[in-house]
């Protein structure tokens, strides 16, 4: 994610501390004595300063909503014009409803597009399109929309959604046969939502004149569909071997492409040590392949005007096939790929991962502890999302433990004491990675009178 890394932006002194001192300074000042507490002036002079403290507060906000860094709502939506950069909308979520009669009708019995159904009276789901109910058949699968965009949607479950809210003669049931998937709450005017349009924002520059460069194939990627988490734009890769000479203990490969950390020499990846400079791979051969006439070299180089991207979706989701070609055709458009470019769009390489943990309570804080770590939002959930949230993020069961055993994001939560990690374990990630929760998970807490940390506390 794209970072904004600026010194201090305080434009005017908006310290209450600061404010208070020079109020009664200046008012002591004024009536050439010192105010002591309890004095009527004083009095006012702290009055006049906690006034003065929340409108210089207002006035730095307001001033610095010109900045980025700090701009939110329709300020943000102002800066983002000017760069023709706008919020994405967000996605309905998606399912396949099955409309079922009571009994054979000698009739075909039409489903008419907008037929609504609801799982539980507060989100509803209506048909994409007119389906109709042949003669002599009982049932016919349509799909369907939720009424309202947003992620809170996905997920309602097969036989879920069974409440017919536009009645159909002969219809007798309805239920949907796929789990809803594919809602998302585009970039919404909270601090989320911002957080991506600013990040969008901060990618615009690159798309100016084409997607040529790195940034440019990220900004479009990440523009064609809201529910696009994380992009990575790389060259294509393949692997090239060779019988290469050797000349006083060295052998030598010419090429800008090269990776020269993929090398092996005689399918041996040590053994001798290498420089690249000047489109120059250098190799020094070690003394068992010193005096040797040739060596067989094999090595990766990047292919030239070939692209990768690679998309993930929030929360670590694999895109469909939709978001793919959405993808496709804006990074593919005659305005945006230069000529020589073929770019190809994948997901990524999903790393599974299981869950399998030991943590320890004191019995005045178990319950906190456990919805802390256990319940909805808490640090399992947050941990899941986070380390599927960006490409080639290493798995790293640290930030599990430390979300664990302090759960800063809410203060009323309280952290374990101990924590015994069995899984995940820690693995690094190539870039066109992303780690994937298998859905195996194990956890155990225990209560335990002895809260000492230490044999001194």
């Amino acid at each position: 994610m794209e970072q904004i890394e600026v010194g201090s932006t305080d434009l005017i002194v908006s310290d209450s501390g600061s404010i208070y001192d020079a109020t009664i300074g200046a008012l002591e000042q004024a009536v050439a004595e010192p105010l002591y507490p309890g004095d009527e002036r004083r009095i006012f002079g702290e009055g006049m300063a906690a006034v003065l403290s929340r409108v210089h507060g207002t006035i730095q906000d307001a001033a610095q909503q010109v900045m980025l860094r700090y701009a939110r709502g329709e300020v943000l939506d102002a800066l983002g014009a000017r760069l023709r950069v706008f919020r994405l909308d967000g996605d309905a979520a998606r399912t396949v409803l099955r409309f079922t009669l009571g009994a054979p009708q000698a009739l075909s019995v039409a489903i008419p597009e907008g037929t609504k159904a609801t799982p539980d009276g507060s989100v509803y789901f209506a048909t994409d399109e007119t389906a109709v109910i042949e003669a002599g058949a009982t049932s016919v699968d349509v799909p369907a929309s939720c009424t309202e965009v947003g992620a809170a949607a996905n997920g309602y479950g097969t036989d879920a959604i069974t409440t017919m809210v536009d009645l159909i003669p002969y219809v007798s049931k309805v239920t949907n046969v796929t789990t809803s998937e594919g809602g998302d709450d585009g970039e919404p005017y909270t601090v989320a939502g911002d957080d991506r349009f600013r990040e969008r924002i901060l990618l615009a520059p690159s798309h100016l004149s084409t997607a040529g460069p790195e940034k440019g194939y990220v900004y479009y990627a990440k523009s064609a569909d809201a529910g696009i988490s994380d992009v990575a734009a790389m060259s294509e890769t393949e692997w090239m071997s060779r019988e290469l000479p050797v000349s006083a203990g060295r052998a030598y490969i010419g090429g800008e492409l090269l990776i020269p950390e993929t090398l092996t020499i005689n399918g041996q990846a040590d053994g001798f040590e290498y420089d690249y400079e000047d489109h120059l791979l250098t190799i020094r051969l070690g003394p068992e392949l010193a005096d040797a006439d040739t060596v067989l070299a094999r090595w990766q180089h990047k292919m030239d005007g070939r692209v990768r991207i690679i998309v993930l979706m929030e929360g670590g989701g694999y895109p469909d096939e939709d978001t793919l070609e959405k993808v496709r055709a804006a990074v593919s458009a005659s305005d945006v790929r230069p000529l020589t470019d073929v770019v190809d769009v994948d997901g990524p390489e999903l790393v599974p991962y299981d869950i399998e943990l030991e943590y320890w309570t004191t019995p005045e804080d178990e319950a906190t502890v456990v919805r802390s770590v256990e319940g909805a939002g808490g640090a399992i959930e947050r941990y899941i999302y986070e380390q599927g949230s960006v490409l080639g993020r290493n798995i790293n069961p640290d930030m599990l433990e430390s979300y664990i055993m302090r759960p800063d994001w809410d203060d009323s939560l309280k952290g374990a004491i101990r924590v015994d990690m069995t899984s995940p374990q820690h693995l690094e990630l190539e870039g066109d990675e992303a780690a994937c929760f298998s859905g195996n998970i194990k956890v155990t807490h225990h209560v335990t009178t002895k809260a000492r940390w230490s044999t001194w506390t």
